[in-house]
């Protein structure tokens, strides 16, 4: 080696000569050496390494995953799997992840086997060409290319890991087409099932994903059930159940009477059909399955037994006039003449009165049940999955909570079409038009009480909810001296609320919200998010009906008077609606609640 000086700030220029192999023997050592280095360094990646019981080697990584212990994404190419548990983990996180719970809950030979992943199918990778074309399912994690949502981590893992992290909703409750992708749910649903059984993890998510077995039984009695009692209605009609010899012996408006007739019964199986899917499978399951409290089922689905009640006994009944007006002891060709008895004494007395009260609240919750529901969907997880697990099974048939609700409070709405039809096509028999005339009239009156209970349930969620936005400091006095807070609005009935305007001295329109109770109109304006009684040039905006006078406004379709008689001066506020139809909708509303007012006094009844 010899050394030179550059010209350039005198650094000094190193020449060096090898002396040695040839140019060509050189790259043959190095070529060598790489190559020894590189099966060095494959060799250790695929070793085995055994730690905290977990047998670990070295995978590529498809997809978003996490790794099980620290919950960080994998940022290069490769992963290390536990060949036991099937955990997924960075290099430096092998160390300080949990003791393998697969070698931890090593059972009796016999009582927990591995299961072989040899069977499981192959999934054929992505072409990209640093990969290979397929690797086993067990070794390799699937990523969806239009979803990309993760699939499963450490699901045998002891730590407390959100399965929401590293699941799908939608995978838990198998709702995929992929078919491989549920015969891999179907293997890690076995395998979480024996877990299970030894950790007695019954209130984790992953739970949901298994079969339980009472459930399973439940289900399938209901689903026997099912299918005997369809069996007498499954025809999709009665020409299509009865003889066809026999058929056409019946005159015409007698078939028809017939296929209404039938209409009922299979509508009526549907409905209590309905109603047990909402009690056996749903409420039930919330109250094993999730160990929800009775309280909050409640709030889902109110009355629920009461209703099973009335309606399984109506659906007997009926079934009991089939079976007896069977033909020449026919076990097909049946002739109802008589019906209008049985559905009087359904929507009549006692039977009414059960009817007014369970719909009343039934149907008066109708729209806080839904919200529940909603509510408990969006922020529940494993409500979530529970949910979904079951409108997939056979007896639900995708008919959710929501759906089920809705249907049982159109039911009651549904009888009067079926009960005109049937009447339309009596003739001949005087005892059954009066029955079914009788029947159709009852049924009108149970729905208009049904109505006027939900009505009456609404107005008291409605009057909470403006009691509960109120402002608690706020008050006002009373043109008769007497003072008016918050607190007094819980004594109240709601009759009406509604926006309208104020019209105040200069001539100026403010919108108020008006809340007309039994005795009393409020005026509230909305203040920071609260509601405040409306200030309007010195006048009281809460008016007693007592003593009031409504009068329209001249030359004003839209507005009204109301002018407070008393001992002193009579106060007048000028009231402004949205239109003409809106004003006097309020001004017979607010005559309607004074007479009423002064028929409970005049009765001695406190308002």
């Amino acid at each position: 080696m010899s050394v030179k000086w550059g010209r350039f700030h005198e650094v000094p220029v190193i020449t060096v000569r090898f002396i040695g192999p040839k140019h060509g023997e050189v790259r043959a050592l190095t070529s060598n050496k790489h190559r020894k280095r590189q099966a060095s360094s494959l060799r250790e990646e695929h070793e085995e390494k055994t730690l905290n019981g977990h047998t670990f080697g070295s995978i590529p990584v498809v997809g978003p995953i996490n790794c099980s212990q620290c919950m960080k994404p994998f940022t290069n190419r490769d992963a290390y799997t536990c060949a036991n548990c099937g955990a997924f983990v960075h290099k430096g996180c092998r160390e300080s992840l949990a003791s393998c719970a697969k070698v931890k809950m090593k059972q009796p030979k016999g009582s927990l086997q591995a299961h072989d992943t040899s069977s499981l199918p192959t999934v054929i990778m992505r072409n990209k060409p640093s990969q290979p074309k397929e690797r086993p399912r067990s070794a390799v994690l699937l990523a969806d290319e239009t979803t990309a949502a993760p699939v499963f981590a450490n699901r045998r893992s002891q730590q407390s890991v959100s399965l929401s992290k590293s699941v799908s909703i939608q995978n838990i409750a198998g709702v995929g087409n992929d078919e491989s992708m549920s015969n891999t749910w179907k293997f890690l649903s076995h395998s979480t099932d024996s877990l299970n059984k030894i950790s007695k993890v019954n209130e984790s998510t992953e739970s949901l994903t298994d079969e339980g077995v009472g459930t399973d039984m439940n289900e399938g009695q209901l689903m026997g059930d099912f299918e005997i009692e369809s069996k007498q209605l499954e025809a999709e009609s009665w020409s299509r159940i009865v003889d066809s010899k026999f058929l056409k012996q019946q005159k015409k408006d007698v078939i028809k009477r017939q296929e209404v007739i039938y209409e009922l019964m299979q509508t009526e199986l549907h409905h209590v059909r309905t109603l047990k899917i909402m009690s056996d499978v749903y409420s039930r399951g919330m109250m094993t399955d999730l160990l929800f409290e009775q309280q909050m089922v409640e709030k889902l689905f109110p009355c629920l037994d009461e209703l099973i009640s009335i309606h399984s006994q109506f659906f007997q009944r009926i079934l009991e006039r089939k079976k007896e007006s069977l033909v020449e002891k026919s076990e097909k060709n049946f002739l109802i003449r008589r019906m209008g008895d049985v559905l009087v004494n359904q929507f009549s007395g006692e039977n009414a009165e059960r009817l007014k009260k369970t719909y009343g609240k039934f149907c008066g919750q109708h729209t806080q049940s839904v919200n529940y529901f909603k509510d408990l969907y969006t922020k529940d997880k494993r409500f979530q999955a529970f949910v979904k697990k079951k409108m997939s099974s056979s007896v639900v048939r995708r008919l959710g909570i929501p759906e089920c609700i809705l249907l049982v409070t159109q039911r009651i709405t549904k009888y009067p079409v079926l009960f005109q039809r049937m009447l339309q096509y009596t003739k001949d028999n005087e005892v059954e038009e009066e029955d079914l005339a009788q029947s159709l009239s009852l049924v009108k009156d149970v729905i208009g009480a049904v109505d006027s209970k939900v009505a009456s349930y609404e107005k008291k969620v409605r009057l909470i909810e403006i009691y509960t936005k109120t402002d608690s400091k706020s008050i006002m006095r009373m043109k008769s001296g007497q003072m008016f807070a918050k607190e007094d609005l819980k004594r109240k009935k709601l009759v009406r609320d509604g926006s309208v305007f104020l019209k105040n001295m200069a001539g100026r329109l403010k919108e108020v919200q008006a809340v007309l109770l039994t005795d009393i109109l409020v005026f509230l304006q909305e203040k920071d998010q609260k509601y405040v009684f409306a200030s309007l040039d010195q006048k009281s905006t809460v008016i007693s009906l007592k003593k009031l006078i409504v009068r329209e406004v001249a030359h004003e379709e839209k507005g009204l008077f109301l002018i407070s008689m008393g001992m002193k001066d009579p106060e007048m506020v000028e009231v402004h609606a949205s239109s003409k139809e809106e004003r006097n909708s309020w001004i017979h509303i607010i005559q309607d609640t004074m007479a009423a007012l002064n028929r409970d006094e005049d009765e001695g009844i406190p308002s």
